[in-house]
């Protein structure tokens, strides 16, 4: 939804004291909060903008008041990398693109990706990767169209790709962490990338950069099981800082999008939200996994009218950042539902709310193996068989493609932007962190203000600690001396102060733990003991989906704690949770459990990734008592979806090397409920 056109109310900004609760990241600031004005339809686009940067340059200002409020209720249409790879062209040319060929016009929005480190994915060596990186984003800006980049950065710890899940990454790369200086390297590239992407007029392109996407999900190493949520908060908050504030990246606005779906549940959205100051875009990635169901569309709809409604609140934009058929579209003959594209589009336009969604962009056409988009008639092959409901959405005047924008319009608005308030967060130590050493760095971020101190306290006791700017890094830094006494399994609260002139005072309280979590006996998952409330258990699990977890007394296992997990599928149609997994288990032959199962019949997962594969078991949900249960090693087999593993087995060598452990409920056919509980207890190898 967008900001009221002529609105000159103010809006509720999502920042710390707005949002502390929803984000867990305990940052309050001085922001005064109110509701936005009630919207209305054709008024004149709003002569200012509120972005992450408000000195960017005007083409930038312009496309974020175009993408807010410029196109009446029609959806731009986008695909990725739609002049770089393609089924009918063998060579990038800056012009042949597979959405051209098939329906005479080029998309709206061209998305790219900074990958192999930032040089882009065409061949090459990097210096050629990266100019022809160059010249793809400047043609696309030639045809009118709009530039978005993603990120699917290598693992800065191990060397591997964006998959490799291993290193503890977010933790190492973030300031103070072993690995800041090669994430800062990254960063510097993308940051040359920005600066060298200019008009025929040299002026800088504008750009929707959206890194760290799909962390909602653990594919990724910035995913939720590999990073607590105030982590993720405060990489996000170092990339804009470090490319806005210390490389002078005005052309770039910044999208924030987490994967789906929510059911509409904004709180769980905005778990790793990092605030209106970061963020131009409230994204949205969801890809259809049931061939084209009405639940699978219902789902979609909810979600994009609950970010519209949300960006409208907060003078955002609201987008469908990646969208498809899971995995691609099947060959001829295997596509189940031939009105796939049109459906959906009929589906968003018709709600009020969701209609309201600026683009939607769907992923690449790699090779006839992998593709997103339909192709017409090309060599032997046939024109695909949902070309034609391609075509009829193309042709749908609620759909927009490059011919449909005008320059001027886009880029051409004379807009200004809004100077943030003050603000303050604290990188170090982050929301949540359990401390292990006996003294440790606190960093804090206070923007747009010169505080006249800065300073410290711990729970309860008053002692102001000093904070001094480090001028080389930009934070006000200083030692907390803990005490090795005091690393006993405790919370405590870290009270960050910035008192301004006139007298105002910026807050952030962090909730610190401090010392070890009591050891686990080797091979075991969880028993659900150590935790000292459902905020414990829920920073050490990751949901995936809309769920709820918390802590059981009864029933229980075994001891005085059982996991509980309520779930419900009105938009959803499987939602789990999942946390990392270390150790080695090649001594171990089976896992076991206490189950109480809800009677539901719908089908339990467990996922297990050892050795880079995801092996699953599935006990039954068909009863309600509860029980232990024993499942061999030798009955896990690769999820589904794994067709390249489906014939491998899991081996000694694979439980050696364990990242990952998830729980997932998966709708049914015969489940005989939309929501329920189930409980879970003492899972352990033996």
């Amino acid at each position: 939804m967008r900001t009221p056109p002529g609105s000159t109310g103010p809006r509720r900004r999502l920042t710390a004291a707005a949002t502390a609760c929803a984000l867990g990241v305990g940052l309050l600031t001085a922001t005064a909060a109110s509701a936005a004005a009630a919207p209305a339809d054709h008024r004149p686009p709003s002569r200012t903008v509120d972005i992450s940067d408000p000195d960017a340059t005007a083409e930038t200002r312009s496309l974020f008041s175009y993408l807010r409020d410029g196109h009446d209720s029609a959806v731009l249409f986008g695909h990725q990398q739609t002049t770089e790879f393609g089924v009918t062209f063998a060579k990038a040319d800056g012009t042949a693109s597979d959405v051209l060929a098939g329906v005479g016009d080029h998309p709206a929005v061209y998305g790219w990706d900074m990958s192999d480190q930032g040089y882009g994915s065409s061949p090459g060596t990097p210096e050629e990767k990266f100019d022809t990186y160059v010249e793809l984003i400047e043609d696309a800006h030639r045809t009118g169209g709009i530039n978005t980049i993603s990120a699917h950065m290598n693992n800065f710890v191990t060397g591997g790709n964006y998959g490799d899940t291993n290193g503890n990454v977010v933790q190492r790369i973030l300031p103070g962490g072993d690995h800041n200086a090669d994430f800062t390297a990254y960063l510097d590239r993308v940051a040359r990338l920005a600066h060298s992407i200019t008009d025929d007029d040299g002026h800088p392109i504008p750009v929707v950069f959206r890194p760290f996407h799909e962390n909602s999900g653990s594919w990724f190493w910035w995913g939720a099981a590999h990073a607590s949520p105030s982590q993720y908060v405060e990489l996000w908050r170092y990339t804009v800082e470090y490319l806005r504030d210390t490389k002078d990246v005005h052309n770039f606005l910044y999208a924030y999008s987490p994967g789906g779906g929510y059911g509409g549940s904004d709180d769980v959205y905005l778990r790793t939200y990092p605030g209106d100051d970061y963020v131009d875009v409230l994204g949205y990635d969801n890809y259809d996994g049931t061939d084209g169901s009405q639940q699978w569309r219902n789902a979609v709809v909810t979600d994009l009218g609950m970010l519209a409604r949300m960006a409208e609140e907060h003078g955002k934009v609201s987008a469908f950042t990646e969208f498809g058929e899971s995995g691609g579209l099947k060959p001829n003959g295997h596509n189940g539902d031939l009105q796939w594209y049109t459906q959906l589009l009929d589906a968003i336009a018709a709600d009020k709310d969701a209609a309201r969604t600026a683009y939607m962009m769907t992923w690449t056409n790699f090779s006839t193996d992998q593709f997103f988009v339909p192709y017409p008639a090309h060599g032997d092959l046939p024109d695909h068989e949902l070309l034609a409901d391609f075509r009829a959405f193309a042709a749908d005047p609620r759909s927009l493609f490059s011919s449909d924008l005008n320059a001027r319009d886009v880029f051409g608005r004379q807009v200004r932007a809004e100077r943030h308030a003050p603000s303050a967060h604290a990188v170090s130590p982050t929301d949540g962190q359990r401390i292990t050493t006996p003294s440790t760095t606190v960093r804090v971020r206070v923007a747009d203000a010169k505080p006249k101190q800065v300073y410290f306290t711990v729970g309860d006791d008053p002692t102001r600690h000093p904070l001094r700017l480090d001028a080389a890094t930009g934070y006000y830094t200083g030692t907390w001396d803990i005490g090795a006494a005091n690393l006993d399994n405790t919370i405590t609260t870290l009270k960050v102060r910035a008192d301004l002139p006139g007298h105002r005072t910026l807050a952030v309280d962090h909730r610190v733990a401090l010392g070890e979590k009591p050891p686990l006996p080797a091979g075991v998952v969880d028993d659900f003991e150590g935790y000292v409330d459902d905020t414990d258990l829920r920073s050490a699990y990751s949901p995936y989906g809309t769920n709820t977890i918390s802590l059981s007394h009864d029933p229980v296992g075994s001891g005085t704690s059982a996991l509980r997990f309520d779930y419900d599928f009105g938009f959803q149609n499987y939602t789990g949770i999942g946390r990392r997994l270390d150790g080695d288990w090649s001594a171990f032959t089976g896992l076991s459990m206490w189950l109480k199962p809800d009677g539901s019949r719908h089908k339990l997962v467990l996922q297990l990734v050892a050795g880079g594969i995801a092996y699953e078991a599935y006990p039954s949900m068909a009863g309600t008592e509860g029980g232990t249960l024993r499942i061999p090693f030798s009955d896990f087999r690769p999820a589904p979806w794994d067709t390249a593993h489906a014939d491998r087995r899991i081996t000694p060598q694979d439980l050696a090397d364990l990242s990952q452990f998830n729980v997932f409920v998966n709708q049914a056919d015969t489940g005989t409920t939309t929501r329920g509980s189930f409980y879970l207890d003492d899972l352990r190898a033996g």
